[in-house]
């Protein structure tokens, strides 16, 4: 089979902020289809592993939205109308919200995992969240966004940068963005790239170590 074909990050600032959020929206769907693929078989004999699994993705969900309501939608909202975004974060965390709580409870107590119900609350906040996700990367086309300078687009994009380097978690959505990231977007995204070394080194031989279990439900590589 032939190696996949290494996508480019686009130079252009307008570009440049749709293609880090669709491929940040892209590994929270990839991460939604994997705990669903594997709520088919529970993994009850790993429990401790699979639910950190999913709450490294839920949490993820949560720092990104966290992120897009301290920089993104404040800067956006000077031009632009993003209220159904603002709107829609909520529909989508009264799902994260139950999923974070299921699994709080089980963590606290492995026995009382309830996977049926997990799957369900899932499913409730499938439509809801690939909704959000995708009405937001078609809101933030270019020719949407052109209302705003490249000076003004360089800084939002920097931002955006400087917030996910202060706030990320290093030892839990590090690894999970590189692992559900597909290997032809490895080398590009995030965007301005991350330095070899940590992509390369640090992430799969430092920080993926210390919840290792976590990845081996993940459907890439932490490198």
């Amino acid at each position: 089979m032939a190696a996949s074909m290494k996508v480019s990050a686009p130079q252009d600032p307008y570009e440049l902020f749709r293609f880090n959020m669709a491929c940040a929206h892209d590994t929270f769907k990839a991460g939604y289809d994997s705990i669903q693929k594997h709520l088919e078989t529970p993994p009850t004999s790993d429990l401790t592993n699979f639910i950190g699994y999913c709450e490294a993705w839920a949490c993820g969900i949560d720092h990104h939205h966290n992120m897009e309501e301290s920089v993104v939608f404040p800067f956006l909202q000077t031009k632009l109308d993003f209220s159904r975004e603002v709107e829609q974060h909520k529909g989508v965390h009264a799902g994260v919200d139950e999923v974070l709580a299921l699994l709080q409870r089980a963590k606290a107590d492995p026995t009382v995992f309830d996977p049926g119900m997990l799957k369900e609350i899932m499913k409730r906040l499938k439509a809801p969240l690939y909704d959000h996700l995708d009405e937001e990367v078609e809101h933030i086309k270019p020719e949407n966004l052109k209302v705003f300078s490249e000076s003004e687009m360089h800084k939002l994009n920097n931002d955006v940068t400087v917030y996910a380097r202060n706030h990320a978690d290093l030892f839990t959505l590090l690894p999970f963005i590189r692992s559900h990231t597909s290997p032809e977007y490895k080398d590009s995204f995030p965007a301005p790239p991350i330095p070899w070394v940590l992509r390369k080194v640090l992430v799969p031989y430092i920080f993926a170590m210390r919840f290792s279990g976590y990845w081996k439900y993940s459907p890439y590589a932490t490198s």
